[in-house]
């Protein structure tokens, strides 16, 4: 028996070694090799497909990156052209405004020209208070209104600005100190009565006029009339208690 297995195992060494000797195993080499670079191609084109399939997802993303900043600036495009847009009709709005601007100019220099002439000409026909000082601003106006280099802003300002002060001495009381309306040497004591009355009284009191804007003369005032204005002036210049006061005024016929 143990001889059979001998001789068995002889048999079967001896056939291993006949089959790795022979064509056979050449062929299972082969074949192995064969299967070994076919796994190895294998791995490289799964990795070849991955590496490419990588790259496709970055080229979609960058592609709709791209597409998304198209559409940006398109958006930006647009809101560009709106805003020119609006920019050209806003010039169009300015020059016609411009166009009305200068009509504007054109015909308020000789309207102000006709105001300061206006003013001018109700001073001197107007109860002589304050005479130098009222005339001198009309003098300043005018000279504004001669400046070039003065804007017509400025020059409708001044106008308006000397009609105001006209128009303010309509109202109140005014008194102040001035030279005598006839004697040049003394200084006596004006009263105004808003555009109502001018009256004067000297120092001394002794002597009290009215300004007659009929006769442009100066009349003198008696009795109770001059008793009412030097009680008024006193009152004026705070030298008596707050009282209601008497204008003398002219009737006209």
């Amino acid at each position: 028996m143990l001889k059979s297995s001998i001789a068995k195992r002889i048999t079967l060494a001896g056939l291993a070694g006949v089959l790795m000797s022979s064509p056979a195993y050449a062929q299972l080499e082969s074949a192995l090799n064969t299967a070994k670079a076919s796994t190895s191609a294998s791995a490289a084109s799964q990795q070849r497909v991955e590496r490419l399939d990588d790259e496709a997802d970055t080229a979609v993303r960058e592609y709709r990156a791209v597409l998304q900043q198209k559409d940006n600036i398109a958006l930006f495009v647009a809101q560009q052209d709106i805003f020119l847009q609006s920019q050209k009709s806003e010039i169009a709005s300015l020059q016609r405004q411009l166009g009305t601007v200068e009509q504007i100019k054109q015909g308020m220099s000789p309207m102000m020209l006709k105001m300061a002439a206006e003013i001018e000409d109700a001073i001197k026909a107007d109860l002589p208070f304050n005479l130098s000082e009222r005339l001198a601003r009309v003098d300043r106006m005018k000279n504004v209104l001669a400046d070039p280099d003065v804007s017509p802003a400025e020059q409708y300002r001044q106008v308006l600005n000397a009609f105001k002060i006209e128009v303010s001495y309509g109202q109140g009381i005014d008194s102040y100190e001035g030279i005598h309306p006839t004697k040049p040497g003394n200084v006596v004591n004006f009263l105004r009565f808003g555009r109502v009355a001018l009256l004067y009284m000297t120092k001394d009191e002794s002597e009290v006029g009215r300004y007659n804007l009929e006769t442009k003369s100066w009349d003198a005032l008696t009795g109770a009339d001059a008793i009412a204005l030097r009680q008024a002036v006193r009152i004026s210049k705070g030298e008596a208690a707050p009282n209601i006061v008497y204008a003398p005024v002219s009737v006209g016929n």
